[in-house]
């Protein structure tokens, strides 16, 4: 009987918490499609506290579960190669997942588009010292992705890009869509709208703090609404105690921090604000913006291919390495916009949540695994 590991123990934050969380609930409701009956899946510690209790009871009903963690270059300890080395398949959701050495077909998600595109812009945000252990980092991580059997990616231009970065063959990639989770489906329809009252306009990101966010191009767009448009614009963030003190003390004088979230309080805090900011230079592919888009609100997005290729007609798109060009486009939508745009904005709720879904996206995967299997 072929064994199969759907693994999540190298996952710990970010987005990729957000497409588990997703893929697992789904499992529960489609377990049987796995032609696999030895299945095993394996939670990390940020996964298991963004399940639901039901979820857990239906995953422990249905198949093996183990509570487990790997970081990085661990999954290199013999403990952990013997653990992963009894499984004929492993699907990683995302990767790397250093497992190198083992004989084990591997089915490895990638997403990691500081190894696609090394002459991005992102790197010149970075200190010398950061730009060598992120060169580093990328290179290594770039080996490790080489030899999985099969990969699964979010969009076709990650496909382009791991060939001809030869890391591995057309046939054996795989696109599968990323989608809002199936929670933003049952938003009520009051909470589209939006008044325009006398108050600041209320702008936010739900993300990490990493460096290819561009977070700090932050204090120049608010200082810019202020000095040349006479606009106040609150800007919120969602990023933990440590990541928040890592950034410069204008940056923290001039956002509102509401500390990290978990899946299920990402809608909550959407609906507080007016409009999503996202001026990322680099993404393989990022649910964020399709989520602002799914709770109706207006999406400020860096006018790159990721994001175009995404969201077409229904972002407001700025150059994300011109401040100017950012608050200009948040000034327009203010003075032009700001709540007159209900159609618009349920327009764009239509097409993100017609992108793809959680259920379509989980068939697929057991489809891939299936594949293997068989």
């Amino acid at each position: 009987m072929t064994s199969v590991c759907i693994n999540t123990a190298n996952l710990h934050s970010g987005g990729s918490l957000q497409v588990a969380t997703s893929f697992i609930t789904e499992l529960t409701r489609i377990s049987d499609s796995l032609i696999a009956r030895d299945v095993t899946v394996v939670l990390s510690k940020e996964l298991t506290f963004n399940l639901s209790p039901s979820v857990i009871e239906a995953l422990e009903t249905n198949f093996k579960v183990v509570y487990k963690d790997v970081y990085g270059l661990k999954a290199l300890l013999p403990s952990t190669i013997s653990f992963y080395n009894s499984f004929d398949v492993i699907f990683s959701l995302f990767g790397p997942d250093y497992l190198n050495l083992i004989s084990s077909k591997r089915i490895v998600g990638f997403a990691q588009a500081w190894i696609l595109y090394d002459k991005n812009e992102a790197y010149s945000l970075l200190k010398f010292p950061d730009y060598l252990k992120y060169k580093f980092k990328f290179f290594l991580q770039k080996q490790f992705f080489k030899n999985a059997y099969l990969y699964i990616v979010e969009l076709e231009h990650v496909k382009k890009q791991m060939i001809l970065k030869n890391i591995a063959q057309a046939k054996a990639v795989y696109v599968v869509y990323n989608c809002v989770s199936e929670v933003y489906c049952n938003i009520p329809h009051r909470d589209f709208i939006v008044e325009r009252e006398s108050r600041s306009f209320r702008v936010g990101l739900i993300s990490r703090s990493y460096p290819h966010k561009n977070l700090e191009i932050i204090p120049k767009v608010r200082k810019i609404l202020i000095e040349s448009y006479g606009i106040s614009v609150d800007f919120y963030v969602t990023l933990t105690e440590q990541e928040f003190s890592a950034h410069s003390k204008e940056f923290q004088q001039s956002v509102i921090n509401l500390g990290s979230k978990k899946v299920e309080q990402c809608i909550p805090t959407y609906l507080t604000f007016d409009g999503v900011f996202f001026p990322s230079l680099l993404e393989s592919f990022s649910a964020t913006p399709l989520e602002a888009l799914a709770v109706g609100r207006a999406l400020f997005a860096s006018d790159r291919p990721f994001n175009r290729d995404v969201c077409g007609e229904y972002a407001y798109y700025f150059d994300p390495l011109s401040a100017e060009d950012a608050a200009k486009t948040i000034k327009n939508y203010i003075v032009n916009l700001w709540g007159r745009d209900l159609e618009h904005r349920l327009k764009a709720r239509d097409y993100a949540l017609s992108f793809s879904n959680a259920k379509d996206r989980a068939e697929r995967y057991i489809e891939i695994i299936n594949k293997v299997v068989h």
